[in-house]
């Protein structure tokens, strides 16, 4: 036994409270109460009171080492608060490696990607006369807008390493002609060398259904284009006007292999379904575009709230064609001139064909 559990022995078996002790020995009972729990050791006078008043002996060398102040215990090496600082440190580390190394890729990645030799279109985007943005896009590569309105047309691109673009223009093909004697310049804009966009205005004309070309004039006399189908409904155009079609007829030949395009008045053109009785004969697209597939009679139908307006179709045979004109029937080899597009204007035209030669006045 310890010092501390001797006097706490002896004072209990004698009967004693801490405070009894505390008086014969004249001190407080706080000293007691740490003599007992080992937080102090008795002076050498009080140890002779506390042998005659407990009638105890308390051995010499244990007192000599109990006297000694003993080191404080030490915590144990990993806990919980520790383990923590370590974890966070090691995240802290992570992280700011893993930025590191992204930067370097960047810059590393940036510096040694070849860029394209010649400049490329990254946008065309369309606005309003309020700069709203406009989305025109009816799928199958046709964009639809309101004919004399005015569009604000961007055009972004990228300079190339080797080439820049010195001005951008437009071009505008009516569709089913596809010839350059029909091309026609809209626009051209000059830009400098800092400048990596071009803005045009543009009045969409009436009765438009054509490709649009927007071409990157670069230098060394290179050109970068993109073509956008473009049609316009006539601003005329209300639901209370009825839906009407821009032809009450076509008529085409076995084997024609050009298209023939229908309009619909009186409803949003992205709106309107189309379909044919008879694919096998005249096959129709969602943008209005027919195209004949074999001889027979079809009738095309424009569909809109309910109302409807609609096309017959008539493909002569090859053979009846010819024997007509005396001349070689579409489709055969050397006879490369079909009938495209819309011959009229007006609603109520019809849309027929002619031989290649009174065609072209000739």
């Amino acid at each position: 036994m310890n010092m501390s559990e001797i006097i706490k022995t002896a004072r209990e078996e004698l009967g004693m409270t801490q405070e009894d002790l505390a008086e014969r020995l004249e001190v407080s009972r706080q000293a007691v109460s740490k003599w007992e729990l080992g937080a102090s050791v008795p002076s050498p006078e009080n140890l002779e009171l506390l042998e005659g008043v407990l009638g105890v002996r308390f051995p010499q060398e244990p007192l000599e080492e109990e006297s000694a102040p003993q080191p404080a215990a030490k915590g144990p090496l990993w806990n919980w608060k520790r383990v923590a600082l370590l974890v966070l440190g090691v995240l802290v580390l992570v992280a700011l490696l893993c930025n590191v190394l992204f930067i370097m890729v960047k810059s590393r990645t940036n510096v040694d990607a070849a860029r394209p030799s010649q400049p490329w279109i990254t946008g065309i985007s369309f606005f309003d006369g309020d700069a709203s943005p406009l989305q025109p896009d009816l799928g199958d590569g046709w964009n639809s807008f309101t004919a004399g309105e005015r569009v604000l047309l961007a055009v972004e691109f990228q300079n190339g390493g080797e080439d820049s673009v010195t001005a951008v223009s437009l071009f505008l093909t009516p569709a089913g002609t596809e010839t350059l004697d029909q091309r026609e310049q809209l626009a051209v804009q000059a830009v400098a060398d800092w400048r990596e966009f071009a803005l045009f205005a543009w009045d969409v004309p009436e009765d438009l259904m054509g490709h649009l070309e927007v071409v990157l004039e670069c230098g060394g006399g290179q050109r970068v284009t993109e073509t956008l189908n473009v049609t316009a409904v006539p601003s005329s155009s209300s639901p209370e006007a009825g839906l009407a079609l821009n032809a009450m007829g076509i008529d085409a030949v076995e084997g024609d292999t050009g298209h023939y395009t229908l309009e619909a008045y009186g409803a949003p053109m992205a709106e309107v379904e189309w379909s044919s009785s008879d694919p096998a004969v005249a096959r129709v697209t969602n943008t209005g575009t027919v195209f004949i597939e074999g001889a027979g009679e079809a009738v095309i139908t424009a569909s809109w709230n309910g109302q409807t307006a609609e096309c017959p179709v008539s493909v002569h045979a090859k053979e009846d064609v010819k024997t007509a004109y005396g001349k070689p029937s579409l489709g055969e080899e050397g006879n490369t001139d079909l009938p495209q597009g819309v011959p009229g204007e007006q609603p109520g035209d019809r849309l027929s064909y002619e031989p290649p030669e009174e065609r072209n006045g000739q």
